[in-house]
């Protein structure tokens, strides 16, 4: 009998991938522009949906690799951030102040 094909794919890529892309989706998280907002919430939406999703496949490769943990949490952490602040974001102008907008962003109070 055949033994169980294991993963090959380095979880160590995974976890730079996310550390790499979490700066950009809690950048884009923090700043949405009135101007041309449905390309920056797209943008922002790939970037951090990519962010998490690595960071979840390194974090469930790594085993005993510390450091790739740490490194995959941290990616996962601030691309998770970067969607929530998006989120709230949106809800402010969706709602047209209905739902109190966020403390970080000057652009939200309108």
């Amino acid at each position: 009998m055949a033994a169980v094909a294991r993963d090959h794919e380095p979880p160590a890529v995974l976890a730079t991938v996310a550390v790499l892309l979490a700066p950009l989706s809690l950048w884009m998280g923090i700043i949405v522009p009135a101007a041309d907002m449905t390309r920056h919430v797209l943008l922002e939406s790939v970037f951090g949906i990519v962010c998490v999703l690595c960071g979840l496949r390194a974090v469930r490769l790594a085993g005993r690799r510390r450091a790739v943990r740490v490194w995959a949490w941290i990616g996962l952490v601030l691309g998770a951030l970067g969607l929530v602040m998006m989120t709230w974001q949106l809800l402010a102008f969706a709602t047209d102040g209905g739902f109190p907008p966020p403390f970080w962003s000057p652009y939200a109070r309108r």
